[in-house]
C-alpha cells in the first residue's frame, strides 16, 4: 500500500480551499481604497478555518496511514528502534502516567521489560487523534520525534505562517474574534501566499513520512532484512 491515496486526498482538500479563495477574490474590490463588503471580510476570515481543516485532516490521515502500514508488519518489540518504542508501548506509558506513587516502580519495570520482548503488539492507528486537534508546528515535530524521524528543518516564514493559521482558526472557531475582524486584516493576495506555503509544507511532510516508511527507519538496521 503506497501513500498515493494520502497525496490524492490532500490535493483534493487543498483544491477546495483554492476554489473558495478564487471565489473570495472575485468578490473583493480591485482598488484597495474601495471599502470591502462585510461578506467578503467574513469569507476571508472563514478561509483560515477552511485552510486549517485541510492541514489538520491531511496530517492526521498521514499519521494514521503510516501507523496502519507499520502495524501490518507485525514487528516484534525488540526489533523497533528505541525511539519508536514511544509508540509501540504507549499504552504502558499512559498507565505509568496515571498510576499511584506506590506502583511507579513496578509500572516502570513493565515498560522496559516489554521493550525487550519478542511480542508483536497491536498499534492503534488513531492514538494521536486527540493530540492532533491543534496542529501547531511544535506538535508536528513532536510526532516526528515519537516515530524516531529526523526533525525536519522548517524555514522561519513557514513556521510563522503555520502557527498563524492555527491561531486564527482558533480565534474564529472559539469566538475569540469574529470572522469579519480576522478577514479585514488581509487581502486575498496575502491569503494566497499562506495557502501556497501551507500546501508546500504538508506535501513536504508527506514525503518525509513516505521515505521513513519505505526505508524502514522504524526498525533497527540489522532487523530490516526480516521484514518485506
Amino acid at each position: 500500500m503506497s501513500f498515493q491515496t494520502v497525496k490524492n486526498n490532500t490535493s483534493s482538500r487543498f483544491n477546495e480551499v483554492q476554489v473558495f479563495l478564487n471565489y473570495i477574490t472575485s468578490q473583493e474590490p480591485n482598488a484597495p481604497l474601495v471599502p470591502t463588503p462585510l461578506e467578503v471580510k467574513i469569507m476571508r476570515g472563514l478561509f483560515y478555518v477552511h485552510l486549517y481543516s485541510s492541514l489538520e485532516k491531511s496530517f492526521n490521515e498521514l499519521v494514521q496511514h503510516t501507523l496502519a502500514l507499520i502495524n501490518s508488519k507485525n514487528v516484534k518489540n525488540i526489533h523497533y528502534t528505541l525511539s519508536f518504542n514511544t509508540i509501540s508501548v504507549i499504552d504502558k506509558l499512559k498507565s505509568l502516567k496515571d498510576c499511584s506513587h506506590k506502583k511507579f516502580i513496578s509500572k516502570s519495570i513493565d515498560i522496559f521489560e516489554e521493550v525487550g520482548t519478542r511480542n508483536s503488539r497491536n498499534i492503534n492507528e488513531t492514538m494521536f487523534s486527540t493530540y492532533l486537534q491543534n496542529v501547531w508546528v511544535e506538535t508536528i515535530l513532536e510526532i516526528q520525534g515519537a516515530f524516531g524521524m529526523p526533525i525536519m528543518s522548517i524555514a522561519p516564514r513557514t513556521r510563522y505562517t503555520i502557527n498563524e493559521i492555527v491561531d486564527k482558526r482558533n480565534a474564529v472557531a472559539h469566538g475569540r474574534d469574529s470572522a469579519a475582524v480576522i478577514g479585514e486584516r488581509y487581502r486575498c493576495s496575502d491569503l494566497r501566499i499562506k495557502l501556497d506555503i501551507t500546501q508546500d509544507f504538508i506535501i513536504g511532510i508527506i514525503d518525509e513520512f513516505e521515505n521513513y516508511y519505505v526505508d524502514k527507519k522504524y526498525l533497527k538496521p540489522v532487523m530490516k532484512k526480516h521484514y518485506v
